[in-house]
């Protein structure tokens, strides 16, 4: 009987350790959508002002900030890819789990985005429109990548994802 209770107890407390870790992995993976959107608005709000640089209602200050955003979101968001937070199987991620299969490539995809996102404001900052040109480029390749590579989308999502990380954020984006 005591052996029962002790196995009883030890199974609860089990799984409250396992359903605070799992809590802990959601928050971590709602904090890195959230990083990622935050991006992708900063990229959609500085892709037509760089394409046609015309934009009368925002400014190179603005565009400086989006980027100095966009740096930190990433600087932020790359230390929330830990191996607790692979729940693509329970569908409560989009990340698939060859992230951390192929570890050392979606690391060196990322390091690509934030060394894109820190030349890009340093760029912007200058007015060197042929290195914002570059670095935007560089940017969108790094990302569009890493999410052709390591996210899961449903067919109903296809089109818009290719869209919107195909790394074409200007016109002469190579």
């Amino acid at each position: 009987m005591r052996l029962n209770f002790l196995t009883v107890m030890f199974l609860f407390f089990s799984l409250q350790l396992l359903s605070n870790d799992f809590d802990k992995a959601q928050d971590t993976i709602e904090l890195r959508k959230a990083s990622m959107q935050g991006i992708w608005e900063r990229v959609k709000r500085l892709a037509p002002f760089i394409d046609v640089d015309s934009n009368l209602d925002y400014s190179q200050n603005l565009a400086v900030q989006d980027a100095k955003d966009i740096k930190l979101l990433l600087e932020k968001s790359k230390n929330l890819w830990p191996r607790s937070t692979n729940l693509s199987t329970r569908n409560l991620t989009n990340a698939t789990p060859a992230i951390w299969a192929v570890e050392e490539y979606f690391n060196r995809l990322y390091a690509e985005a934030e060394v894109a996102a820190s030349n890009l404001e340093i760029a912007l900052e200058n007015n060197n429109w042929e290195r914002v040109d570059i670095e935007m480029c560089n940017l969108g390749n790094a990302c569009g990548t890493c999410h052709a590579s390591f996210r899961r989308l449903l067919t109903s999502q296809l089109a818009n994802e290719a869209s919107a990380w195909s790394g074409k954020y200007i016109s002469d984006c190579k």
